[in-house]
């Protein structure tokens, strides 16, 4: 047996079962088919925000323009992805030289079963006692005629200039929080959607603040088209008419007619699956459901149970980074320990980093009942929302009537996304209205109108 734990993937959930499980003395090693750090790390929640924090700043001053703040910044795109590609690679590029002074292995390449106790790594084949896969997820594959034309969300974050018109193809996280950083550096930018519910795990009243602030910011939003085909536009036409390079054809499902839009770029945001082709999954014995890595409570592959999974390759639980730390952990302790701890899932917050950042965590209305008060705020007029002249923000809190335990927040607006965090940890502790409405919250900070949502 070459090692007792081999872990594939290098992002949050296997970097964190790698120190873990070195820690308690097994011999382990790692590995990915890209450069060590994780999609996170690379073209996920990091870049994004750095992207998205940049907007803000450009989007501040445009607010503030006349009311004190004599400016009219704008995006350099180019140096911005300079900056971010630094600041990623500052965290990423020593990864890789932690693991190995922490005494772990490491690989690089494609890592495929070779039988259900052994991985080909490149040319080498490799035993061990526990195969751990964090994976990650990919962009869904389109068949329509061309696809080949999409960009991925990947792709997007490391363009080196940004086109003049862009289509994000998807209403979820991808397609608005890149819309709203586009439109900021002066795109022409349109979210086309297939249904009409944008963002489905949010709050729809949320949500249909944050498409008027969307539509206020140049972003046309369109529901109810269905994307058919995307075609390479004529470069005579091109040059003679819009300047534009692709024509992508939708179809309305309520006239049932197909529309036709002119674009320089469409960017794929519709949808993430598990990153599992090349895996040969059938030769390591595993089950694949939905297209995932099908595990029990405890992680553990259903069929081979010297395989274990977390991540964003599995089912279970949101796909989001806070989401594999925790099946990490979970993950981690059952190896050490034997199947023994399992998930619980409650009290994962999540937020859309657009201008206002929509953030949410626990129940949602639709799946309230009659033993649940809705308490919602309009806060537009609040202190918080007007001194940076940002004009949208509004609550959703949903408690329990019996207990006023709360059990779910729904926010939009300033810091959003950091006073979730409050309701997290009210969820998980089982605090109640009252007990969070009268903490002494720093006055006057954006988490400070927790005492306003609670009223």
């Amino acid at each position: 047996m070459d090692y007792d734990a081999f872990i594939v993937g290098t992002g949050v959930a296997g970097s964190s079962l790698a120190y873990k499980l070195n820690a308690a003395g097994m011999k382990v090693a790692i590995a990915d088919k890209t450069g060590f750090g994780g999609i996170c790390a690379f073209h996920g929640c990091i870049p994004k925000k750095i992207l998205s924090g940049a907007a803000e700043i450009v989007d501040g001053g445009r607010r503030m323009q006349g009311k004190g703040v004599n400016c009219n910044p704008e995006l350099e795109w180019a140096d911005l992805i300079s900056f971010k590609d630094h600041l990623v690679h500052s965290f990423t590029d020593p990864k890789e030289a932690a693991f190995k002074k922490a005494g772990i292995d490491t690989y690089h390449g494609m890592v495929s079963f070779h039988d259900p106790n052994t991985l080909r790594a490149g040319n080498e084949l490799i035993s061990a006692k526990y195969i751990l896969l964090a994976i990650g997820a990919t962009s869904r594959k389109i068949n329509i005629p061309g696809a080949d034309y999409l960009t991925t969300s990947d792709g997007f974050l490391d363009l080196k200039e940004l086109p003049e018109k862009i289509i994000f193809a998807g209403g979820g996280y991808i397609s608005f929080e890149f819309a709203h950083i586009a439109a900021r550096a002066g795109a022409e930018v349109t979210i086309i959607h297939r249904g009409e519910n944008l963002l489905k795990n949010f709050d729809p009243a949320l949500v249909h603040i944050l498409v008027e602030a969307s539509e206020k910011a140049g972003i046309k939003v369109i529901t109810g088209q269905e994307l058919r085909e995307i075609r390479k536009q004529d470069d005579n036409r091109a040059s003679d008419t819009t300047g534009s390079e692709l024509e992508l054809i939708t179809h309305d499902s309520k006239s049932e007619k197909e529309t036709s839009h002119e674009c320089n770029m469409v960017v794929h945001g519709l949808g993430r699956v598990p990153d599992i082709e090349g895996l040969e999954a059938e030769k390591g014995g595993l089950t694949i459901e939905h297209g995932a890595i099908a595990v029990n409570e405890y992680l553990q592959s259903v069929s081979n149970p010297a395989v274990y999974a977390a991540g964003d390759c599995i089912l279970p639980g949101p796909a989001l980074t806070p989401t594999a730390s925790l099946q990490a952990n979970v993950l981690a302790s059952n190896i050490i320990e034997g199947n023994k701890h399992t998930v619980d899932y409650s009290g994962i917050a999540s937020a859309v980093f657009t201008i206002p950042t929509l953030a949410a965590v626990g129940l949602l209305e639709k799946d309230a009942t009659d033993k649940h008060k809705i308490i919602s705020s309009d806060l537009s007029k609040f202190y918080s929302a007007r001194r940076t002249n940002l004009g949208y923000s509004a609550s959703k809190v949903i408690i329990e009537k019996d207990t006023e335990k709360i059990v779910g927040a729904h926010l939009i607006g300033p810091g959003a996304d950091d006073v979730i965090n409050i309701f997290t940890l009210a969820i998980k502790a089982g605090l109640t209205l009252s007990q969070v409405r009268e903490e002494m919250y720093a006055y006057p900070a954006n988490s400070y109108d927790v005492k306003y949502m609670l009223r």
